[in-house]
């Protein structure tokens, strides 16, 4: 019995440890893509279709690895 107890309060604690680091993972800043970082570094900017697109709405391209801030809740 003891051991069942202390096997359901470990499995909680494991289950709010990911919950709160996925939670975590939104809330990241936003980045570019390997591809566009290596531009930059070559001082040049990423050629790919799907990036060039992205910067004119100017977000980073998520086809690519990069992310975006997330959007604002609408109440």
């Amino acid at each position: 019995m003891k051991s069942s107890k202390i096997l359901f309060v470990v499995a909680a604690l494991i289950s709010a440890t990911f919950a709160f680091a996925a939670d975590a993972s939104k809330d990241a800043a936003p980045h570019k893509g390997k591809c566009c970082v290596k531009a930059e570094k070559e001082g040049k900017t990423c050629a790919h279709e799907c990036c060039v697109a992205a910067a004119k709405e100017n977000k980073n391209c998520e086809k690519c690895g990069g992310t975006n801030a997330p959007a604002a809740a609408k109440h």
